[in-house]
């Protein structure tokens, strides 16, 4: 069980990097026609509620991408140590 679990980190570990290089080179989610309509116009409230929902999906994609980048790390880091060769005594 021991030799299988560093190649599948690895592995997971260049799937995860991958996910978030990808993930990195999709453009951040922009405002919409909706919510420049709504800075033009006197709506104060709607255009809040489509500011807000802009941060929280900005903030979702910084979240998603920190994760992939973390787990990726946390991956390769299991893989190395799970290589260390067992002491026998």
């Amino acid at each position: 069980m021991n030799k299988i679990i560093p190649p599948f980190c690895l592995v997971l570990s260049i799937l995860l990097f991958v996910a978030a290089f990808a993930s990195l080179a999709i453009e951040r989610p922009q405002p919409s026609v909706e919510l420049h309509r709504a800075r033009i116009g006197d709506d104060e409230q709607y255009r809040d509620l489509l500011e807000e929902q802009l941060r929280a999906r900005q903030l979702r994609r910084t979240v998603l991408n920190c994760t992939l980048f973390g787990t990726g790390v946390l991956s390769t880091i299991v893989a190395f140590v799970a290589m260390r060769p067992s002491k026998v005594g």
